[in-house]
């Protein structure tokens, strides 16, 4: 990787500022490696700005409980971004590699120069032009990447900060259970050595007795499909994806179930599949069919003009019905 951060740290001091932008609906692990890039790049001597939608009820919760930690940070939104914009200004992308799927897709057309680093497998409709283009999906999540970039520059992330990142690794590799390798273990030791509080940690992956006993009730209506398939339709109303994302999750947790779909309505039209395994079925390749993507063990799609019966259909149908 010392040539990838020896490019990367050569980039960004040939720009006068930089972006640092994740995924919509940021997680954890996006939210984090957008704040150890920051802390990263400040050390650098370079100006830079976290692009993030804070005034949106489509956020995780956890993410706007790390949002409350860190707050002294410099934020940008698609309202104020413009400002710092000059004809040096890099974009740094994190955690994904479609245009689409971006925090604000319009800013591509407006920045000098784009690095995207990611994990998740990649897709036919990625990011072009990019000056600096890195996907390893061998990784549990791209904090681990951040992890080792702090390493290499023999730099210190914040102790919060590392503590928000640690957490974003442990939801993106279901409490260490999926998706592990040496490379892992060492980013989440890298992170504890720089001061990763357990507690803070513990804090940001706490949910309300509200919200366990909804997702409990979710997971008690699930069924077993083809004898290793769990499948879950959520018909109340609106969900979000971190919502979809963590009942796949815990649905993995059941005997003999080898993968996990979660079906619920993201918006007016708009159905999202959230999809998790222990690592035997490609999920990925599932969701591709779909005409979504992710990693082998963890992800997703978002179908318009659907409905959550008809999202089933589709599912059964790519799972062999």
């Amino acid at each position: 990787m010392e040539n990838l951060f020896e490019r990367l740290t050569n980039l960004i001091n040939e720009y006068e500022n930089v972006i640092i932008m994740g995924h919509h609906n940021p997680d954890l692990d996006s939210f984090g490696s957008c704040l150890g890039l920051s802390n990263i790049i400040t050390h650098l001597g370079k100006d830079n700005y976290i692009f993030i939608e804070t005034e949106t009820e489509e956020q995780p919760n956890s993410v706007l409980q790390a949002y409350e930690l860190v707050k002294n940070y410099n934020y940008v939104n698609k309202y104020t971004y413009t400002r710092i914009l000059n004809e040096k200004t890099l974009l740094i992308v994190v955690d994904v590699h479609v245009p689409e799927r971006l925090e604000y897709p319009n800013i591509l057309d407006k920045v000098s120069g784009v690095v995207v680093l990611d994990h998740h497998i990649k897709l036919n409709n990625y990011i072009k032009d990019a000056e600096m283009f890195y996907i390893d999906s061998s990784l549990s999540c791209v904090v681990e990447l951040i992890a080792f970039y702090a390493r290499y520059l023999d730099f210190n992330i914040s102790p919060v900060v590392a503590s928000i990142m640690l957490a974003g690794m442990e939801i993106d590799t279901n409490g260490f259970n999926i998706r592990l390798s040496e490379h892992a273990f060492e980013g989440a030791a890298i992170l504890v050595s720089m001061g990763a509080d357990a507690i803070i940690k513990q804090n940001l992956l706490k949910e309300s007795k509200r919200d366990f006993l909804k997702k409990a009730d979710y997971i008690k209506s699930s069924y077993i499909y083809h004898k290793q398939y769990a499948i879950c339709l959520l018909y109340t109303g609106i969900s979000k994806t971190d919502e979809l994302a963590e009942i796949s999750e815990s649905l993995l947790s059941f005997d003999d179930v080898e993968a996990s779909f979660t079906i619920g309505q993201l918006s007016d039209g708009k159905v999202g599949i959230s999809a998790r395994s222990i690592g035997n079925i490609d999920v990925c390749e599932i969701m591709q069919a779909l005409g979504g993507g992710g990693h082998n063990t963890n992800a997703a799609v978002q179908l318009e003009n659907t409905t959550i019966k008809a999202a089933e259909k589709s599912l059964k149908k790519a799972l062999g019905d």
